[in-house]
């Protein structure tokens, strides 16, 4: 890596907390934004991906609104991990394709004779 690279680099995080710290502030106004620290903690933990972390921010919100705006810093900020984190585990899973399912109707009635039985 090039030091013309890692300035860009550098610069592109940058922007990217500071767009982060936007949209919290204008998505999340009664709870008070994390630090550069945790915002950066977040996108090193999800590969620099805005999305999963815009996808946490965007979740907490909602949950904030269920709240009634009282939610707490350190709330906002777990629930948003754990919403990033969940995130990024269904897109990591593969999609099994439809023929993959088997029907309940098409379980042998035996099967299913027994499985009442229990």
């Amino acid at each position: 890596m090039t030091p013309a690279e890692l300035d860009a680099q550098i610069e592109l995080n940058d922007r990217k907390v500071a767009s982060l710290r936007r949209y919290w502030e204008h998505s999340l106004p009664s709870v008070e934004a994390p630090s550069r620290e945790q915002f950066l903690l977040w996108l090193r933990m999800f590969d620099f991906d805005f999305d999963v972390v815009i996808y946490g921010v965007t979740e907490t919100s909602k949950k904030c609104e269920r709240l009634g705006g009282r939610m707490s810093q350190d709330h906002a900020i777990r629930f948003t991990s754990k919403c990033c984190i969940t995130f990024r585990k269904a897109r990591a899973l593969p999609q099994l394709p439809s023929d993959r399912y088997v029907k309940p109707d098409s379980v042998a009635p035996s099967y299913l004779e027994n499985v009442r039985s229990l």
